[in-house]
């Protein structure tokens, strides 16, 4: 049992302008709404809050997209969360918005707080301006290589593979996700908070609260290495119009980073609740918070967020415990709204499955120390064979036997045997490891253990007593039986409740029992003898073949269609160090080529055409994540570009002016595939017009300029 007054839980702001996904939703809100509405039947003194991120970049765009205001885009998006939550059975105590009076008095405040004490400094830097849209870039809008790992998509505010904070000027070869072209960049003066001057305070902090608030190990590990290398001052605005105002002279025309205010949303959400909010956002001695989130918001909870309150030196309510989840994939890709794959919130609600069956594949499924991956298979196995098979089958089974043989009320226990009470008690166990879990927030294994162990312990029961035939030779003890299974029914309601209250709902009123008796208190309390029940029903339909079939292509989107393209690609110039020939191949050759990475060998097919001290010492452009194959029994890792023409001639594509390393890519830079199949390959149009090398159209380029041919004017690239 957890012993403090108050309770306060947070989930993730939801960002407004898109519809959330099934990852979205079991990343944050769900989460939150199981250890929520374990607490209320604790009967603790909780609170769940959470909202609509609105303010930054990102509402701006989405704004002119639908040629409307960011206000208006920012009304209709909330109502679409708000909808989508309330389908889903998520109960908040309140869900709110950024974009209010209240959060800029807030926000300005903490602002002027640590502006008074020094936290706040002044600085000229430079930021990526895309002049196309006319605009300075969010830090998410720009993508390019991490200088930490090499990812190639890391985000201009973080990079998604490494966890590395980023500053977008550190990316390689940036480029503007708003227009896809390259962004400059510009100077202009902000306000930074100096977090280096709070270090040794967030370091303490962060030592002892990981431990006493249970973080995770990797919760923990992410927040100490961020202090490990030394924090660093970070811009808290923007040159934007959709956001708070900076109260600082000089700085009026700037608005906040929607980085550093977001947070201070679940400060204002509970203010605007609530005019008791100070009671629980500034009273540390009396409440804890917990705070439910993706991996990627780990940094902004455990340093930025905490270090920020600590700066303005007033008594908040600070973290507790982080609750994170990693990543679910939808049939081992990515979500797409735009390409029609995966299931979004409004697709869900249409799809005809009923909420709480998407939530207890979710649950079960949580990504909660590994990336997830949803599949239809394993969603109809989970549901048929986990969901149905023990809990659908235990609470049907036995309010129709009460009804079909005890009139529908719960007879009289007479005399427990041996087996009645070790059955009892192994479930009152099975209540305190799951009590436990929950206590814990281990939310998955908790609903493992009411669905894997309590249901399906009872459904044991239920089959070993055979009360369908006890029940010709012996009535009493029947009865006996039939009162142990509705209270372990009763038991299983109230267990379920966190994780299904739709469900826990509809077996409380087939017990005919009202939602006000549910309470972890009454767990195990026997239900009266005479008690009449309400009217059984099936509580889950059994997902079909067919159905499974019908969602997949319907979910599916283009995923399966979509072709590969130019930007899936790799090429890389490279330099060949030996040549020899294949000795079990006359027209092949095997060549040495030395990579920025180390050497590749790659087997190609240009002895006809090429003496070997021709290619050898040449600068080449390789497909270097072209899956490796193997020709007459040696493995080729890659494939060199060559043009030809119709009549068969072929030119070696290189050039001495060419540099190691150096990528050939459109006017932007590729995001390639990690590997492409032969197959793939040869869909993608590579060919020579004019003497000018361009895929599906376009020219190509090296380091910003034309690739070209020098014989060969027209042609193929292969």
């Amino acid at each position: 049992m957890i012993e403090i007054k108050k309770i306060l839980i947070t989930s993730a702001l939801p960002y407004v302008n898109n519809i959330p996904h099934l990852g979205n939703i079991i990343g944050c809100v769900l989460s939150a709404d199981v250890f929520a509405r374990y607490c209320r039947l604790r009967g603790y003194d909780s609170m769940y809050i959470c909202g609509t991120d609105e303010y930054g970049t990102a509402t701006e765009i989405k704004a002119l997209e639908e040629k409307v205001t960011p206000e208006e885009i920012c009304d209709k998006y909330y109502k679409i969360h708000k909808e989508i939550y309330e389908w889903f059975g998520v109960k908040f105590d309140y869900f709110g918005r950024t974009s209010t009076p209240k959060h800029t008095e807030i926000t300005q405040d903490i602002i002027l707080k640590l502006y008074k004490k020094g936290l706040i400094t002044e600085e000229e830097i430079e930021q990526l301006y895309d002049e196309k849209a006319g605009m300075f870039l969010a830090d998410r809008y720009i993508e390019g290589t991490c200088p930490y790992c090499g990812y190639d998509k890391a985000r201009g505010d973080q990079c998604e593979k490494c966890g590395k904070l980023l500053h977008p000027t550190e990316l390689g070869n940036p480029i503007s996700t708003v227009t896809k072209t390259k962004p400059v960049l510009k100077k202009s003066r902000h306000l930074f908070i100096n977090l280096p001057e709070l270090e040794q305070e967030i370091e303490k902090w962060v030592d002892e609260r990981s431990k006493e608030g249970f973080w995770s190990e990797n919760a923990t590990a992410i927040a100490k290495s961020w202090l490990k290398e030394g924090l660093r001052k970070r811009d808290i605005t923007r040159d934007l119009k959709w956001g708070v105002k900076i109260p600082i002279k000089g700085y009026e025309d700037k608005v906040t980073y929607v980085w550093f205010e977001a947070p201070i949303g679940y400060i204002s959400i509970t203010a605007n609740y609530t005019k008791d909010w100070e009671k629980w956002w500034k009273n540390p001695g009396e409440v804890l918070l917990y705070q439910f989130m993706g991996k990627d918001n780990v940094p902004f909870h455990t340093i930025i967020f905490p270090a920020t309150l600590m700066g303005t030196k007033e008594p908040w309510t600070l973290l507790y415990h982080i609750n994170t989840t990693d990543y679910l994939n939808y049939e081992g890709g990515k979500f797409s709204k735009s390409r029609g794959i995966g299931i979004f919130g409004d697709g869900a609600m249409n799809s005809g499955v009923p909420a709480d069956v998407w939530r207890y594949y979710l649950l079960a499924n949580r990504p909660e120390r590994a990336d997830t991956n949803f599949t239809w298979e394993d969603f109809q196995e989970k549901t048929n064979s986990e969901l149905i098979a023990n809990l659908g089958n235990l609470v049907n089974r036995t309010l129709v036997f009460l009804k079909n043989n005890f009139e529908g009320k719960i007879p009289e226990a007479k005399e427990l045997r041996d087996d009645d009470r070790e059955f009892l008690e192994t479930q009152k166990d099975v209540i305190a490891k799951i009590e436990k879990e929950l206590d814990n927030v281990s939310i998955r294994e908790g609903l493992h253990i009411v669905v894997g162990n309590f249901a399906k312990n009872a459904n044991r029961y239920f089959q070993d007593n055979a009360p369908w035939k006890t029940i010709k030779e012996d009535r009493e003890r029947a009865g006996t039986v039939l009162n142990v299974l509705a209270n372990q029914v009763k038991d299983a309601a109230i267990l379920i409740e966190p994780y299904l209250p739709h469900t826990s709902d509809a077996i409380f009123r087939q017990l005919g029992l009202d939602v006000s008796e549910r309470k972890w208190d009454n767990l195990e309390k026997p239900l009266e003898a005479g008690h009449k029940i309400g009217e059984p029903a099936i509580l889950f339909r059994k997902m079909e073949d067919k159905e499974i079939e019908n969602l997949r292509k319907r979910f599916g989107g283009v995923q399966e269609k979509a072709g590969p393209t130019f930007m899936d690609l790799d090429l890389e110039v490279g330099e060949i160090t030996e040549v020899e020939k294949h000795p079990d191949a006359e027209k092949l050759y095997i060549e040495k080529v030395k990579m920025t990475d180390g050497e590749r060998q790659i087997v190609s097919g240009l002895v006809p055409y090429f003496q070997a001290d021709e290619l050898l010492g040449k600068k080449i452009i390789v497909v270097k994540n072209l899956m490796p194959a193997k020709l007459r029994g040696v493995e080729s890792q890659g494939m060199l570009l060559v043009a030809e023409d119709s009549e068969g001639n072929l030119e070696l594509l290189s050039s001495g002016e060419w540099k190691l390393g150096e990528k050939v890519t459109l006017e932007i830079e590729s995001r390639p595939k990690p590997h492409i199949d032969i197959k793939e390959f040869a869909k993608i149009k590579l060919e020579v017009k004019d003497g000018k090398v361009l895929a599906d159209g376009d020219q190509l380029y090296i380091k910003g300029k034309e690739l070209k041919t020098e014989k060969i004017k027209e042609g193929k690239v292969c």
